[in-house]
Protein backbone atom coordinates (compact mmCIF):
# COMPACT_ATOMS: atom_id res chain seq x y z
CA UNK A 1 0.00 0.00 0.00
CA UNK A 2 1.42 3.37 -1.04
CA UNK A 3 1.27 6.28 1.41
CA UNK A 4 0.38 9.62 -0.16
CA UNK A 5 0.82 12.95 1.57
CA UNK A 6 -2.24 15.15 1.68
CA UNK A 7 -0.12 18.33 1.44
CA UNK A 8 2.59 19.12 -1.09
CA UNK A 9 6.05 19.64 0.43
CA UNK A 10 8.15 22.65 -0.57
CA UNK A 11 11.94 22.71 -0.30
CA UNK A 12 12.49 25.78 1.89
CA UNK A 13 15.31 26.50 4.35
CA UNK A 14 13.90 28.58 7.19
CA UNK A 15 15.30 29.12 10.68
CA UNK A 16 13.08 27.38 13.22
CA UNK A 17 13.01 26.97 17.00
CA UNK A 18 11.70 23.78 18.54
CA UNK A 19 10.73 23.38 22.18
CA UNK A 20 10.34 19.96 23.80
CA UNK A 21 9.92 19.31 27.52
CA UNK A 22 11.33 22.71 28.50
CA UNK A 23 14.38 22.52 26.21
CA UNK A 24 14.58 24.85 23.20
CA UNK A 25 16.95 24.50 20.28
CA UNK A 26 17.28 26.17 16.88
CA UNK A 27 17.81 24.55 13.51
CA UNK A 28 16.58 24.86 9.92
CA UNK A 29 13.76 23.37 7.91
CA UNK A 30 14.53 21.10 4.98
CA UNK A 31 11.00 21.18 3.64
CA UNK A 32 7.62 22.46 4.74
CA UNK A 33 3.95 22.03 3.87
CA UNK A 34 0.60 23.07 5.28
CA UNK A 35 0.57 19.77 7.16
CA UNK A 36 3.99 19.85 8.74
CA UNK A 37 7.70 20.37 8.51
CA UNK A 38 10.89 18.35 8.21
CA UNK A 39 13.81 19.79 10.15
CA UNK A 40 17.52 19.07 10.08
CA UNK A 41 18.29 17.76 13.53
CA UNK A 42 20.61 15.30 15.23
CA UNK A 43 18.49 14.87 18.37
CA UNK A 44 16.31 11.83 18.79
CA UNK A 45 12.83 12.77 19.96
CA UNK A 46 10.37 9.95 20.59
CA UNK A 47 7.66 9.16 18.07
CA UNK A 48 4.53 11.03 19.13
CA UNK A 49 6.42 13.62 21.21
CA UNK A 50 4.62 16.96 21.51
CA UNK A 51 6.66 19.99 20.48
CA UNK A 52 6.16 23.71 20.02
CA UNK A 53 7.54 25.36 16.88
CA UNK A 54 8.36 29.00 16.15
CA UNK A 55 9.52 30.26 12.74
CA UNK A 56 9.28 33.27 10.46
CA UNK A 57 8.40 33.46 6.79
CA UNK A 58 8.76 36.55 4.59
CA UNK A 59 5.04 36.75 3.78
CA UNK A 60 4.02 37.47 7.37
CA UNK A 61 5.28 39.99 9.90
CA UNK A 62 4.62 37.86 12.95
CA UNK A 63 6.20 34.50 13.67
CA UNK A 64 4.30 31.31 12.99
CA UNK A 65 3.87 29.63 16.37
CA UNK A 66 2.30 26.19 16.26
CA UNK A 67 2.27 22.96 18.23
CA UNK A 68 3.26 19.75 16.54
CA UNK A 69 3.84 16.06 16.97
CA UNK A 70 6.90 14.03 15.95
CA UNK A 71 5.82 11.59 13.24
CA UNK A 72 9.14 10.17 12.02
CA UNK A 73 12.91 10.28 12.30
CA UNK A 74 15.39 10.10 9.44
CA UNK A 75 18.30 7.88 10.42
CA UNK A 76 21.69 7.38 8.77
CA UNK A 77 24.35 5.00 10.09
CA UNK A 78 22.54 4.82 13.43
CA UNK A 79 22.35 8.61 13.87
CA UNK A 80 19.37 10.94 13.61
CA UNK A 81 19.62 13.31 10.62
CA UNK A 82 16.18 14.88 10.73
CA UNK A 83 12.72 14.91 12.25
CA UNK A 84 9.33 15.02 10.57
CA UNK A 85 6.72 16.97 12.56
CA UNK A 86 3.00 17.25 11.88
CA UNK A 87 1.44 20.64 12.64
CA UNK A 88 -1.45 20.74 15.10
CA UNK A 89 -3.63 23.83 15.12
CA UNK A 90 -2.13 26.00 12.36
CA UNK A 91 -4.00 29.33 12.36
CA UNK A 92 -5.88 30.57 9.28
CA UNK A 93 -3.57 33.59 8.88
CA UNK A 94 -0.56 31.25 8.96
CA UNK A 95 -2.13 29.02 6.28
CA UNK A 96 -2.67 32.11 4.09
CA UNK A 97 0.92 33.33 4.63
CA UNK A 98 2.38 29.88 3.99
CA UNK A 99 0.44 29.56 0.73
CA UNK A 100 1.82 32.95 -0.37
CA UNK A 101 5.30 31.82 0.65
CA UNK A 102 4.95 28.62 -1.39
CA UNK A 103 4.03 30.69 -4.48
CA UNK A 104 7.43 32.40 -4.35
CA UNK A 105 10.42 30.85 -6.12
CA UNK A 106 12.61 28.74 -3.82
Amino acid sequence: MEHRRSDRRYERRVAISLKHEGETFSTFTRNISLGGVFIDCDRALPFGARVSLDFRIPTQGEAVVVDGQVRWLEMEDGHVRGIGIRFEGLRARDVWALNKFFEQPA
